[in-house]
C-alpha cells in the first residue's frame, strides 16, 4: 500500500504565510475531504502534495521517499492532480485529453498500447463521459469539462488522486455521481484521495475523514462527526450552526443558522478572488 504524509509542510506566496507546519498522514483505501473558508491554504495543500508548489518549509513523502529528489515523471506516475482551473480553448477532442493522462507511463511520442486504451476508456467511462469522448473540448459545458478534467487525472493510474473542487459546476444528480465513484475507487483500488470541497454536507457524506484549515494551520482532522461540530464550524466559517443526523446517510447534516456575532468581516478577514486558496 502506498503512504503519504507531510512533515511540518509550510509555503508562503512572497511574504504571505499560506501554510504553516502542516503535518498530516494519508491513508491508502480512503477520501480526505480539506475543508475551510476562502483563502485558507486548501489549494495551496493540494498543489504542494503534487510538488506544483515548491514548499518552503517542510516536506511530502511518498512511501519514505521525499518528493523534492523525484524527477516530473516519477511524481506523475505517483500523484494525479485535477485542477480548479485550467485552459479551455484547445480544438482537441474529449478522448486526446484524457489520454494525455498517459504520457507519465508511455512518454509523449510512443503509440498507445492496447493497456493504455483500456485505462483511458475505464476513465472515460468512470467520469460518465464516454459518450462525448469524440466531442471538441470547446463545445463543453462547465460541468462536462469537469469530468474531462477527472477522467484524465484517472487515465494517470496513479496510487495518490488530488481533487481540487471535484464537484464545481456540476448539477446535483453529478454531484452525487462523481463523488460516489470517487469514493468507490478509494476502496477498489486502495487509493489515497484528497479533495477541497466547499459543501460540508457532501463532505460529510463522501469523506471518511475531513481535514479544517484555518489561520495556515489544520485546526481538527478526524472523522465527520468529530469535526463538523457547531464550536469548530463557528470558529472556522464564523457562521452559527446546528448539526443533526442526516435522516437517510445518518451522517452529520449541518444547517446554518446565520452569521456569528463574533465573525469577522470580509475587510477584515481580508477574503478575495486568488488564483490559489
Amino acid at each position: 500500500m502506498t503512504q503519504m504524509r507531510t512533515d511540518k509542510l509550510s509555503f508562503s506566496y512572497a511574504s504571505r504565510l499560506v501554510l504553516d507546519e502542516v503535518s498530516v498522514d494519508l491513508r491508502s483505501g480512503e477520501v480526505l475531504v480539506l475543508l475551510g473558508a476562502n483563502g485558507a491554504g486548501k489549494t495551496t495543500l493540494l498543489h504542494a502534495l503534487s510538488r506544483q508548489l515548491f514548499p518552503t518549509g517542510g516536506a511530502v513523502m511518498v512511501d519514505n521517499q521525499d518528493l523534492a529528489n523525484l524527477s516530473r515523471r516519477s511524481i506523475a506516475r505517483l500523484i494525479a492532480l485535477m485542477p480548479q482551473h485550467e485552459n479551455r480553448e484547445t480544438p482537441l477532442r474529449v478522448i486526446d485529453v484524457v489520454r494525455m493522462g498517459r504520457t507519465p507511463h508511455c512518454g509523449w511520442w510512443r503509440p498507445h498500447s492496447s493497456e493504455d486504451a483500456s485505462v483511458v476508456a475505464e476513465s472515460l467511462d468512470a467520469a460518465g463521459m464516454t459518450r462525448l469522448s469524440n466531442r471538441i473540448v470547446t463545445q463543453l459545458s462547465g460541468g462536462e469539462w469537469r469530468r474531462m478534467i477527472l477522467a484524465r487525472a484517472l487515465a494517470q493510474a496513479s496510487p495518490i488522486l488530488l481533487l481540487d473542487e471535484p464537484t464545481a459546476g456540476l448539477d446535483l444528480k453529478f454531484q452525487f455521481d462523481v463523488l460516489d465513484r470517487v469514493r468507490r475507487m478509494a476502496k477498489q483500488r486502495d487509493l489515497i484521495i484528497v479533495m477541497t470541497l466547499h459543501d460540508l454536507n457532501l463532505a460529510s457524506i463522501f469523506g471518511d475523514r475531513l481535514a479544517l484549515l484555518s489561520d495556515h494551520r489544520i485546526v481538527a482532522m478526524g472523522e465527520p462527526r468529530e469535526v463538523l461540530t457547531p464550536s469548530l464550524i463557528e470558529q472556522v466559517f464564523g457562521v452559527r450552526s446546528t448539526v443533526i443526523d442526516h435522516p437517510i446517510h445518518g451522517t452529520p447534516l449541518v444547517v446554518t443558522l446565520g452569521a456569528s456575532s463574533t465573525s469577522k468581516s470580509l475587510e477584515e478577514m481580508n477574503v478575495r478572488e486568488r488564483p490559489h486558496e
